[in-house]
C-alpha cells in the first residue's frame, strides 16, 4: 500500500513540491519513498511494504526498456498467475512485488490488462512510447485517485497534499459541501476542494504531451447491464458457487510478507472472513473495538465468543475518545468532510491492530454486492406505501427519531426508517429508496448550508443515472448507483483513510473480482427479498457460523452519537463550536441546536466534521502560500 502523486513540471520550483507531496503522503507510505522527474512530470510516491520487502523495489518502477514508469497504490492479489503467463511471453521481472505485474501486463496489453487483475489498485504510468500519462483506479474505487480539473495538471491519493504542494488553490467545492450535507460523505467525483475531482473506477485518464485529457472505460460499471441472463443453477449450487468464491477470495489476500489479522464484529459478514481464513490454515488475530455499557452498540461478547470458538487470539479494547481527541482524529485522517461516525471506530481499530499487524482483512462490501441493506428493500414498498392516506404518511414522518440511537434496538431502528418512508410520502420506488439514503434527522445540516436534502439527493440521483429506465431492474440499478456513491464514497473511503494513517493496509475480499462476477448475474429473488436481504451470504453462514451470529439482527457498524452528545460530549461540543469560525455554516446556530436539542445528533457530529475540515484546509492553504516557491 503506497501514496501516489505527481505533475506537470515547470522549473526550478519542481524539487520543492516534490518535498511536500512526499511529506503529505508520508503516512500512507512509511517504509520509503521517493521523487523523480520522467518526460515532463514529476512523479512522487511513498511505500508501506507488504510483498517483497527487499531494497529491490523502488519507484517509478521502470519495463526492461526502460520506456513506462509506474506509480502503484495497492495489491495484485493474483500476482502469481499473471507473472506466470507474463514471463511465458518473456517478461523479464526484477522483483517479486505485485506491482511489477502491473508494468508487464500493461505494456503487453495495454489498458485491457486491469479488467483481469483481482485487486485494489490506483496508479499512474508514464509511457514515453506514446508520451501519454495514464491514471486510473480498480473498477470498484476501493484506492484512491484525484486529480485537477483546472489550472496546473497533478493528481494524488490524497487531496490536502496537493492542497499543501501548492498544485491547487484549496477552496471548498460549495456543491460538494451541499452534497455532503445531505448524504454525511461527498459523492464522486467531487473530492469536496474545488478544482480537484475523483478518478472514476474503471476508466482509466489518458492526458496526452500536449494536455488532452481522453477517458476511456475498461470495465463497465457493476450491475448496469440492461439485461440479466438467467441464473439456472439451484440455491444450492449459487451457495457453494459463492462459498468457493469467497474461500478463494480471503486465500488470496492472505498472502502477504508481513503480519495479517481480521477486523471482527459479531457480524455475518466479518465472521465468514474469519472462517474464511482458518479454512484456508491462516490463524490471523481477530481484532474487535467494544462499547461497553451501550447496548446492542456493544457486539464484543458475541465477537469473542466466534473467536474462542475458532481458537484466534483476539484483542478487544473499548472506545473510549473525549469529544476533541474523536473530532481531531477523523479531521487529521480525511482528506475530505466525512461524517461516517463509524469512522471514529475504524480508526481506533486501525491504530489497536497496526501495534500487531500491517494488513487487516474486513466484512466490507459483502452488504454492497449481495443487497444486504435495508433500504435495497425499500422499493418493494412503493405500491404499499401508495394505498397509505396522506394523514398517515404525514404522522409517520413525524417519527423519525432525533437521538441518534437508532440502532438501539429493533424497535427504534423500525420507527426511524418508518418516519423516512413517510417523508417520501407517495413516491415512486427510486423515491422510496431515496428516503433512506444520507443522513437521518430530517432537514438537519442541510438546512445550516443553506440547501436541500430532496434536491441533492435528486441531483446525486441524476447524475449517477438512477432513474434510468435502462436497468434490468430496480435492485440492478440502486446497486448500480450505491457502487458508484456509497461503497466507493462513504465505505472504503472510511476504510482506506482510517488505516492509512496508521500505515496499515486495509483489504477487503468481500469485494473479489470473482463475488462481483457471481453477484451481477443472480437473480433479485437470489439476492433479496422483502424479508431478507443478502441471501446468498446467509446461506454460506448457516452453513458455517453458529445460530448466536446468524440469527441476529442486522446492526451495521455504529457509534452511539445520541448518548456521547447527551452525556460527555455535550459541553466540549457547545464550547468548541461558540469559538469556531466557517465560511460555510454558522457555529453558533449548531451550538444552540445542540444545547436546545433540536437538531440530530447525526447532523450534529456531521457539522463538526464540516467545520474542522474546512478549518483545516484553510491552515493548509495558508501555509502553502507562504511557503509558495518562487
Amino acid at each position: 500500500m503506497c501514496g501516489i502523486a505527481g505533475f506537470e513540471c515547470s522549473g526550478p520550483s519542481d524539487e520543492e513540491i516534490g518535498r511536500r507531496l512526499l511529506a503529505g503522503l508520508a503516512h500512507r507510505g512509511p517504509d520509503g519513498g521517493w521523487f523523480v522527474t520522467r518526460g515532463q512530470y514529476g512523479l512522487a510516491q511513498t511505500r508501506l511494504a507488504v510483498v517483497d520487502l527487499s531494497d529491490r523495489v523502488a519507484y517509478p518502477m521502470a519495463n526492461e526498456s526502460l520506456d513506462v514508469w509506474l506509480l502503484f497504490n495497492g495489491e495484485v492479489y493474483d500476482h502469481a498467475k499473471l507473472r506466470a503467463e507474463l514471463e511465458g511471453r518473456g517478461h523479464h521481472f526484477r522483483t517479486r512485488c505485485d506491482a511489477e505485474v502491473v508494468l508487464h501486463g500493461y505494456e503487453e496489453c495495454g489498458l485491457e490488462f486491469f479488467s483481469r487483475i483481482d485487486g485494489m489498485f490506483a496508479l499512474a504510468l508514464w509511457d514515453e512510447r506514446r508520451s501519454e500519462l495514464v491514471l486510473t483506479r480498480d473498477q470498484l474505487g476501493i484506492k484512491p485517485l484525484a486529480h485537477t480539473s483546472m489550472g496546473r495538471f497533478a493528481f494524488a491519493s490524497d487531496a490536502i497534499a496537493l492542497v499543501a504542494a501548492g498544485l491547487t488553490r484549496g477552496e471548498p467545492d460549495v456543491e460538494a459541501i451541499e452534497d455532503f450535507a445531505a448524504f454525511h460523505y461527498v459523492p464522486m467525483p467531487a473530492t469536496g476542494v474545488a478544482g480537484l475531482i475523483e478518478v472514476e473506477p474503471g476508466v482509466a485518464v489518458i492526458r496526452s504531451r500536449d494536455g488532452v485529457i481522453r477517458r476511456e472505460r475498461w470495465r463497465e460499471i457493476p450491475f448496469t447491464a440492461t439485461t440479466k441472463q438467467p441464473n439456472v443453477s439451484s440455491r444450492r449450487e449459487t451457495t457453494e458457487e459463492a462459498a468457493r468464491a469467497l474461500d478463494e477470495s480471503v486465500r488470496r489476500q492472505l498472502i502477504a510478507d508481513v503480519p495479517v489479522g481480521v477486523f471482527l464484529s459479531s457480524g455475518i459478514d466479518s465472521s465468514l472472513i474469519l472462517d474464511s481464513a482458518i479454512r484456508a490454515g491462516a490463524r490471523p488475530t481477530a481484532f474487535t473495538i467494544g462499547f461497553s455499557g451501550q447496548g446492542d452498540f456493544d457486539e464484543s461478547a458475541h465477537a469473542r465468543r466466534f473467536a474462542t470458538q475458532l481458537g484466534v487470539r483476539h484483542v478487544c479494547r473499548d472506545l473510549r475518545l473525549d469529544f476533541h481527541s474523536a473530532l481531531a482524529s477523523v479531521s487529521d485522517a480525511y482528506d475530505r468532510p466525512f461524517a461516517d461516525a463509524s469512522a471514529i471506530a475504524t480508526l481506533s481499530l486501525a491504530r489497536m491492530a497496526r501495534e500487531e499487524v500491517t494488513v487487516a482483512l474486513s466484512g466490507t462490501g459483502g452488504d454492497d454486492l449481495f443487497a444486504g441493506y435495508y433500504r435495497h428493500r425499500a422499493h418493494l414498498l412503493a405500491p404499499l406505501m401508495a394505498r397509505v392516506p396522506g394523514a398517515v404518511l404525514r404522522w409517520a414522518a413525524s417519527l423519525e427519531r432525533q437521538d441518534g440511537d437508532e440502532r438501539g434496538s429493533a424497535v427504534a431502528l423500525a420507527r426511524s426508517y418508518l418516519g423516512r418512508l413517510g417523508a417520501a410520502g407517495h413516491g415512486d420506488a427510486v423515491s422510496q429508496y431515496l428516503s433512506l439514503t444520507g443522513g437521518p434527522g430530517g432537514e438537519g445540516l442541510s438546512a445550516l448550508v443553506g440547501g436541500d436534502r430532496f434536491d441533492a439527493r435528486e441531483r446525486v440521483a441524476r447524475r449517477f443515472g438512477l432513474r434510468d429506465a435502462n436497468r434490468s431492474s430496480t435492485l440492478s440499478a440502486i446497486q448500480a448507483f450505491e457502487l458508484q456513491t456509497y461503497l466507493p464514497s462513504d465505505l472504503l473511503t472510511k476504510e482506506d483513510r482510517a488505516t492509512m494513517a496508521v500505515g496499515l493496509e486495509g483489504r477487503v475480499p468481500m469485494l473479489g473480482r470473482d463475488l462481483l462476477d457471481l453477484a451481477e448475474v443472480l437473480d433479485n429473488r437470489q439476492l433479496a427479498t422483502m424479508r431478507t436481504g443478502k441471501r446468498v451470504l446467509r446461506d454460506i453462514a448457516a452453513q458455517r457460523l453458529p445460530r448466536y451470529i446468524t440469527m441476529r439482527r442486522k446492526r451495521g457498524f455504529a457509534v452511539p452519537l445520541g448518548a456521547l452528545f447527551r452525556g460527555s460530549w455535550h459541553e466540549p461540543a457547545i464550547a468548541w463550536l461558540r469559538d469556531s469560525t466557517s465560511c460555510l455554516l454558522e457555529p453558533r446556530e449548531v451550538a444552540d441546536a445542540l444545547e436546545n436539542d433540536r437538531l440530530h445528533p447525526a447532523s450534529t457530529w456531521a457539522a463538526c466534521v464540516l467545520i474542522a475540515w474546512e478549518a483545516r484546509l484553510a491552515g493548509v492553504r495558508v501555509k502553502a502560500s507562504q511557503l509558495a516557491p518562487s
